[in-house]
């Protein structure tokens, strides 16, 4: 039972890869065609390729939406720890982003910068919240539920691995794929999807939040920021770049120590079923299967692609 489990949470989100892979090029001639606003632009596909395959999915399965995805209530203090947690990765995050940006440029500080000119609400409801309910219900709903029965650890690196792919940008693979480890363990230790999203909210809003504040106290124009943002790392010289990646790399170590103590502290509130594995209950089920393969054969394929179109 265990392997078939795994086996569908793979292949859905090897067609998840796919659907964004190939129906992603479609749909941006079609909203070309449609002249559709970039705030449009940048939530439908969410809402086409995520929402709508996990509906279909329900619909096929007959499986209990509520159990599946987890829908349970969290109490304040698991809230107060969760954003915390939030909080403390986004220098974990930079610095992972600090590093694929010697090689891909910063597709999401782009992005940012080219929403400045919309009211900030818009904003958080286009950058934080609709990935933290989209990418979360797939990921930490569909995907991790396949895995319930594997060892947390096995769990947590495969759907951070899918998370890091669908992500489909070089810059975005290895900061996404470390939160969706953090993000897989919240939901296991926690029992509730809510943790995951709360944390993938407070991430993502976060930073639009210090974009926005950066404008007031650092004196930025939208112009001189959006400058800013679209050089990214290119922007320091060398000896700086050297610097600023060590200075985050201390402060990456220092941030998971203390997200690994904060991870305790929500093991004493919820107790150990969602991670722990006793002898008796251990699964051999072989996480890795021909979708995998698959999955990441073709993020090989489209990342070259994009080094190709890179560096030309």
């Amino acid at each position: 039972m265990s392997k078939k489990r795994v086996f569908y949470s793979n292949l859905f989100a090897m067609i998840l890869l796919f659907l964004y892979a190939l129906g992603g090029s479609v749909l941006v001639v079609i909203f070309k065609k449609m002249k559709l606003s970039l705030s449009l632009y940048l939530v439908l596909p969410q809402i086409l390729l995520l929402l709508v395959p996990t509906i279909i999915y329900f619909v096929i399965t007959k499986q209990s939406v509520t159990e599946t995805l987890r829908f349970k209530k969290i109490g304040a203090k698991t809230v107060f720890i969760v954003i915390s947690i939030g909080l403390i990765a986004m220098p974990i995050a930079t610095f992972l982003s600090l590093i694929t940006q010697f090689i891909f440029p910063n597709r999401i500080s782009q992005v940012v910068s080219a929403l400045s000119n919309i009211p900030f609400i818009i904003r958080v409801a286009i950058v934080a919240l609709t990935p933290a309910i989209c990418e979360e219900i797939t990921m930490r709903g569909i995907v991790l539920a396949g895995y319930d029965n594997i060892d947390i650890k096995k769990a947590a690196v495969m759907t951070g691995l899918f998370f890091g792919i669908i992500h489909m940008d070089g810059n975005q693979f290895l900061y996404a794929f470390v939160l969706g480890i953090v993000f897989a363990y919240l939901v296991r230790i926690t029992g509730s999807i809510f943790s995951s999203m709360i944390c993938h909210f407070t991430i993502n809003g976060t930073q639009l939040l210090l974009a926005e504040l950066s404008t007031y106290f650092l004196k930025f124009s939208n112009e001189e920021l959006k400058t800013a943002q679209d050089a990214g790392l290119s922007a320091f010289t060398t000896s700086q770049q050297i610097n600023l990646v060590l200075f985050y790399l201390t402060l990456a170590i220092i941030c998971i120590g203390i997200i690994v103590m904060l991870m305790q502290k929500l093991i004493t509130i919820h107790g150990r079923d969602g991670i722990r594995v006793t002898e008796g209950q251990k699964d051999n089920t072989k996480v890795i299967n021909w979708p995998v393969y698959v999955t990441v054969g073709l993020y090989i394929y489209i990342i070259a692609n994009q080094l190709i179109t890179i560096y030309k």
